[in-house]
């Protein structure tokens, strides 16, 4: 009896970790084809292997109602929303829904992403499969890679930024260590969140100390997003080099001028020439900064959209989550056992002690936490959002002081500018006098 409980709770672990890596991007898209298509909302659901490979990829498709139209190469469909028949046409399908808002599920016939992704486990530096991971202790490494995958157009890849999130238990990992995440607490839980500009790919790794280890849903968002920024960050540390230049300069200048009068011409112009270089550093930090200024801004709005599309995406996956129980409660009235009606909440008690359909438990554990990763995420992306709009707060006000600190280098060289000149009509003064006096003689 205690192995076969042990079995179970190893059992349940792994398949946490098989049901946690899922991805999903959102756009909104007329359904195209040669006849009048229906405009339409579409949320493509991913479900990704223990290595990242894909396993199952469907689309959620979303419709005001009426007579729909739409398009799309799919082994099969589903009504997520009424008991109405779809039909399917090849590539065609129609229906005619009384329902105010339509949801119905395709799965993909083509198991290709914008992106390849890449998951690779390690426990005490000696690498470790995914699904002997569950439950096991030490140090552990997770390394995830996002590439471009050439099979599929580059305008997905070059136009989606995405959102990574991972959810760590406080009780089973410590000593959580991933540069360039974001944490936020969560419930207990430790959220680690990457986002990833439009074009860019990225190599992530996290260390931990974990003890019983197994994990929620590591979710991967993507969104539509135009960042209009151009930001040259070696032009920028040039100018910074030319003006750290520039400060030598100054000071060289500065004790030459003490050498004595006979060199105080050369020392001041020097000194203007370093101001000079000073004052043109400065202009290109102010254009530097109106330039971060303006992506912090458009990086800010980018979250702001995600955030705007959580409630959808949340929603979705419940009509999805409702219809797989409702399916499930179908199939088992059917049979007759005398079971109560099935719920997120009482499914786990009712069928764990039901050998026979523990296939259906494991399917319903899927629903349920993928719902609830996804749900996780959104609310550390609502977190993120807000940091992003302090810290675009922060980077006007860096624009503002950089602006003035330009604009009173530029009037500081102009006297340095004055005073040399007045130098050199001192020391023509000195030479005369100097002539003068020797003529005399």
């Amino acid at each position: 009896m205690k192995n076969k409980l042990v079995e179970k709770t190893i059992f349940k672990k792994i398949l946490s970790l098989m049901l946690a890596f899922s991805l999903l991007f959102m756009s909104v898209m007329p359904a195209s084809a040669i006849d009048t298509p229906s405009l339409k909302e579409e949320v493509v659901y991913g479900i990704l292997g223990l290595d990242g490979n894909i396993k199952d990829l469907y689309v959620v498709n979303i419709f005001n109602g009426g007579a729909i139209t739409d398009y799309g190469n799919y082994s099969d469909i589903r009504n997520l929303t009424t008991s109405e028949k779809i039909n399917q046409n090849g590539s065609q399908i129609t229906v005619n829904t009384t329902a105010k808002k339509f949801y119905y599920q395709g799965t993909l016939e083509n198991k290709e992403l914008p992106w390849n992704i890449a998951l690779k486990y390690f426990l005490d530096g000696n690498e470790i499969s995914g699904a002997s991971l569950a439950g096991k202790s030490g140090k552990l490494t997770i390394s995830m890679s996002v590439k471009p995958n050439n099979k599929i157009n580059s305008t997905f890849f070059n136009n989606y930024a995405l959102q990574i999130a991972l959810l760590l238990d406080n009780k089973l990992c410590s000593n959580i260590q991933a540069d360039n995440a974001t944490f936020a607490e969560a419930a207990g839980k430790k959220q680690l969140t990457y986002t990833v500009l439009p074009g860019n790919d990225i190599d992530i790794k996290v260390t931990a100390d974990v003890k019983d280890f197994e994990m929620d849903a590591i979710s991967i968002n993507g969104i539509k997003m135009n960042l209009d920024m151009t930001f040259d960050s070696s032009e920028f540390t040039g100018q910074i080099s030319e003006l750290t230049a520039a400060i030598k300069g100054l000071d060289s200048g500065a004790a030459e001028l003490l050498d004595g009068l006979n060199q105080l011409s050369s020392g001041m112009q020097k000194y203007t020439d370093g101001m000079k270089a000073f004052t043109g550093g400065l202009g290109q930090l102010s254009s530097g900064a109106d330039k971060l200024n303006t992506g912090t801004a458009a990086l800010k709005n980018g979250l702001n959209e995600i955030t705007k599309q959580n409630d959808l995406l949340l929603n979705g996956a419940l009509v999805i989550q409702k219809a797989t129980f409702d399916s499930v409660n179908e199939q088992l009235s059917g049979m007759k056992l005398g079971l109560p009606t099935l719920t997120p909440e009482n499914y786990s008690a009712v069928l764990s002690s039901i050998p026979n359909l523990e296939a259906v438990k494991k399917q319903l554990d899927g629903t349920v936490q993928f719902t609830q990763g996804l749900k996780g995420y959104l609310d550390g992306v609502a977190q993120l959002s807000a940091g992003a709009s302090d810290l675009a707060k922060g980077t006007s006000e860096f624009k503002g002081s950089a602006s003035l600190i330009a604009t009173s280098a530029n009037e500081l060289y102009t006297s340095v500018a004055e005073l040399n000149k007045a130098i050199k009509k001192y020391e023509m003064v000195l030479l005369h006098i100097k002539l003068e006096h020797k003529s005399l003689k």
